[in-house]
């Protein structure tokens, strides 16, 4: 899946906006404020729906105007259309004009891996930001766990809603049905754990990072199933009853996994620096789009948000060779490009903000 160009209509900064894609290496580059995330915004948003910026699409649209819309062409001649009116859902246009409000489907068919900045430090990342991370590698390479997450969400709720209205005759029922459902979680869960370590083991990804980091060959990460200690869940549901009748929500359990990422047994926060739990967040997002890759046979877009900050050049650099070697086309963007030795394979557009609106200028 290869994009070609881009369009943008009355998107946040962008009046109107024809941008074309290299199959390669693009590279974003401007001031703060300019507008470069826009541009990863404007893709993941026709790829998804969504906004990783904003819960409220409406944000996405121009002021004083009425409707967004965002168009990808790809090299195929497939296209998506996004049209997004002011407190109306998203409408999806493909190809011929067939329209569908099944993004599921879209995001299945369509893969990205997103690098943002608030996923770049993965050892401080809060549990949600991580769970989020394991829910979309196994979104592609479990067809049951969909299923599975909305089952524990229903069950949650309403346990939650038991709890408030001190129906605790109730409760036993969805107390089964989550001691039920825990195993299988599990079994997802520290399945892609095994994945993952195996993966930094054995990646050309990883190997090639270890030309500068060999710290990484003692990386590895460790699920948490959402509760503490080794008694069974049956025994952690009853110890916390008391705490939940309070609190009026269930406090631990598969609604709260997580991930630890350990170096040498130990915190990977507590001994790396910034730098290098940076390296950790692209390591970690690269191996999630080859797990994608060899679950579906789809190449999932790679987008990069900010990659210059807190990465040193060198770094850098072998980030890139990784990229060139593997054909990954990439989108990403910085405040310059000096981090970048070798220039010959990355397309450059800069970004600039005038008279209220973004101007793109490729190079």
């Amino acid at each position: 899946m290869i994009i070609e160009e881009i369009k943008l209509d009355c998107f946040r900064s962008y009046e109107f906006s024809e941008i074309p894609i290299n199959k390669g290496i693009n590279l974003f580059y401007g001031d703060n404020g300019s507008g470069k995330s826009s541009i990863i915004e404007s893709i993941y948003f026709s790829l998804t729906g969504k906004s990783f910026r904003t819960n409220d699409t409406n944000n996405l649209i121009q002021k004083n105007k009425n409707q967004t819309q965002t168009l990808i062409v790809f090299e195929e001649g497939n296209t998506i259309k996004i049209t997004k009116k002011i407190n109306n859902r998203s409408q999806i246009s493909q190809n011929r004009g067939e329209k569908t409000r099944n993004f599921t489907k879209l995001v299945k068919k369509h893969p990205n891996c997103l690098i943002e900045n608030k996923e770049f430090f993965f050892t401080t990342s809060n549990p949600e930001q991580k769970r989020s991370f394991l829910n979309k590698t196994l979104f592609y390479v479990e067809q049951t766990e969909a299923a599975l997450l909305n089952e524990v969400k229903k069950i949650t709720s309403q346990r939650a809603g038991c709890l408030k209205n001190k129906d605790y005759n109730q409760i036993k029922y969805w107390d089964e049905r989550l001691i039920e459902i825990e195993p299988k979680i599990y079994s997802l869960n520290i399945n892609l754990c095994e994945k993952i370590n195996k993966y930094l083991k054995t990646s050309e990804l990883v190997k090639i990072f270890e030309e500068k980091n060999s710290w990484i060959k003692e990386l590895n990460i460790q699920y948490d199933r959402g509760y503490v200690g080794l008694s069974s869940f049956a025994d952690i549901l009853s110890k916390n009853f008391e705490k939940d009748c309070i609190l009026k929500r269930t406090t631990e359990g598969p609604h709260k996994r997580s991930f630890n990422i350990h170096l040498n047994n130990t915190d990977a926060s507590e001994t790396l620096s910034r730098g290098q739990q940076k390296i950790i967040s692209i390591i970690f997002h690269l191996i999630q789009r080859e797990i994608i890759i060899e679950h579906t046979n789809l190449t999932p877009i790679l987008l990069m948000d900010d990659i210059s900050s807190e990465l040193d050049k060198e770094n850098a650099n072998l980030m890139l060779k990784y990229l060139i070697n593997n054909s990954v086309q990439t989108i990403m963007t910085s405040i310059n490009f000096a981090h970048f030795v070798d220039l010959n394979d990355i397309v450059l557009f800069h970004v600039e903000h005038n008279g209220g609106y973004s101007h793109i200028k490729r190079l």
